[in-house]
């Protein structure tokens, strides 16, 4: 009798107490619509954007949480969708990010118009009401937030389940078959566009949608990270895969690269970046005249001293280039666009002061996101639009922090249960195209991006085991921009091209859209 007096006790104070979420709490779904029209590029569309929520389950946890979508569609006169239409859905990374970004900066009806760098001001901020980038001539819309992120609740016993890789792609499948269902569109075309961790997000879900009974028509991924071993600076594929990212950020601010256009320059910091690899593997037992060379090179690169990449031996990890590549001016750049920079509060010390970036961008898009949901759109809520899931990116306690154990697929080798400890989510994606043939895939890659080096980007896709037959299917395009590409105002243009040409190709199409640089022969 204790006993079940105890357990009631619990279950009472948990209700009571507003920072506990029980499956109970969970809202009803709900949604709702308002018209628009779009007009640009000599083309105009009658569109019914849709603001809800619904719910999703997972084993243990049923409702496990509320996701909050936003999206897009193209009407008739009648205000009826056509379900023959494509449908992409739109996440952003983190993980447990909220698609405030993609929301505001890229593809929808309206977007805002922000100056690059630090050119701007607050509030109010423009918005462009008939944004010539939306991509609802070729698709329909649907942007996700995150469980726990934006206007999305996650069941205080669910986060064990949800906030993981696995969790998480598990989710997001369910979200899409139950939107799927909600609004007919189980025979529509579907794509997926995915940033930052959404690219591993997205990578995953071209196998997990087949194994739910869902074939994707395409991704596009953008500022990509796939295999996370090459994240840790003890691994020296660290510090090569960054190396031609220094090379680009370096040219922006005229230390290095003069002359010289962007792509001979990115061409040129990957042969060194082949030469520097060798050199890395050697070790300790590398000769120290060719060390010299090499720090020679490097530092004709980047802006670098030769010292300090001797006395680094040979290895900058990107906070200290951050520091170092604009020291002279008491500068630090940005890690999201290395072409931003600001002014470094502790020059002296080693580590990064703040992300120079991420201060400007921030504010900006969390006002015009929260104005265009509430007012524009009508979603009618007191609740506060969370930017990323509260959970402890110190911890992988499950319920408490990430958990970024990752099960590979079964023709993988690995352990004999099939886990690895940090994803890599290149064999889920090879073995999504080896079941469907006619996937086609576009990653795009920024050149002053430091979250995600397209250097390293190119690496992982050069090391994807497929037929020669189905290595066109994947594409690589690049952009004068940092990580959130849309953002640059020369990079966006070229990248909805780029869409257009990727939404209406063939798989046997791919290869023209590819931009990769031909790889040398080993001249044996």
């Amino acid at each position: 009798m204790s006993s079940d007096t105890e357990t009631t006790k619990t279950q009472d104070t948990a209700k009571k107490d507003p920072n506990v979420i029980l499956p109970e709490d969970l809202p009803a779904d709900k949604e709702h619509s308002t018209r628009g029209t779009w007009s640009a590029n000599g083309e105009k569309i009658d569109y019914k954007a849709t603001v809800g929520t619904l719910k999703i389950d997972t084993n243990d946890v049923k409702p496990a949480a509320s996701i909050f979508y936003s999206m897009f569609e193209a009407v008739d006169s009648d205000g009826k969708s056509d379900i023959s239409r494509p449908v992409t859905f739109i996440f952003n990374g983190g993980p447990g990010a909220s698609s405030t970004f993609l929301m505001m900066g890229s593809f929808g009806p309206q977007r805002i118009d922000l100056p690059e760098g630090f050119e701007g001001k607050g509030a109010p901020y423009k918005i462009v009401d008939n944004n010539e980038f939306c991509l609802l001539p070729i698709s329909d819309l649907v942007f996700i937030d995150a469980p726990g992120a934006g206007f999305s609740i996650i069941a205080d016993k669910a986060k064990k389940d949800l906030w993981s890789v696995d969790g998480d792609i598990a989710g997001f499948t369910t979200f899409i078959k139950n939107w799927c269902t909600k609004y007919g569109r189980w025979n529509s075309p579907k794509y997926l566009f995915g940033e930052s961790y959404g690219t591993t997000r997205g990578s995953l879900l071209t196998l997990k949608m087949q194994q739910e009974g869902i074939a994707l028509t395409g991704a596009c991924l953008i500022s990509c990270i796939f295999d996370y071993s090459y994240t840790f600076d003890d691994n020296d594929e660290y510090y090569i895969g960054y190396l031609p990212t220094y090379a680009m950020i370096s040219q922006y601010h005229k230390k290095a690269g003069e002359g010289k256009s962007e792509e001979k320059w990115a061409q040129e910091a990957r042969k060194f970046a082949e030469l520097y690899r060798r050199a890395l593997s050697m070790g300790n037992r590398l000769d120290k005249d060719d060390a010299k060379a090499i720090a020679k090179k490097y530092a004709q690169m980047t802006g670098l001293s030769e010292e300090y990449l001797l006395s680094s031996s040979l290895r900058v990890p990107d906070g200290r280039f951050r520091k170092k590549v604009l020291r002279s001016e008491d500068k630090v750049v940005g890690r999201y666009d290395g072409r931003v920079s600001g002014y470094d509060t502790d020059p002296e010390s080693a580590d990064q002061t703040f992300i120079v970036d991420d201060a400007f961008l921030s504010p900006a898009y969390e006002a015009t996101v929260n104005d265009y949901l509430r007012r524009t759109l009508g979603w009618d809520t007191d609740k506060e639009r969370i930017a990323f899931a509260p959970f402890d990116w110190t911890s992988t306690v499950p319920g408490k922090g990430w958990v970024w154990t990752h099960k590979l697929p079964d023709h993988v080798k690995a352990d004999e249960w099939g886990y690895v400890p940090f994803p890599n989510t290149l064999h889920d994606m090879c073995y999504a195209i080896l079941q469907e043939p006619k996937l086609k895939i576009m990653l795009g890659n920024g050149y002053y991006d430091m979250a995600t080096p397209f250097y390293q980007t190119e690496y992982d896709v050069d090391h994807i085991e497929l037929p020669d037959e189905l290595k066109g299917n994947i594409a690589l395009t690049y952009y004068k921009s940092g990580h959130m590409i849309y953002t640059a105002k020369d990079a966006l243009p070229k990248l909805y091209s780029d869409l257009k040409k990727f939404y209406a190709a063939d798989t046997k199409d791919m290869p023209s859209i590819d931009e990769r640089p031909a790889a040398g022969k080993l001249g044996l």
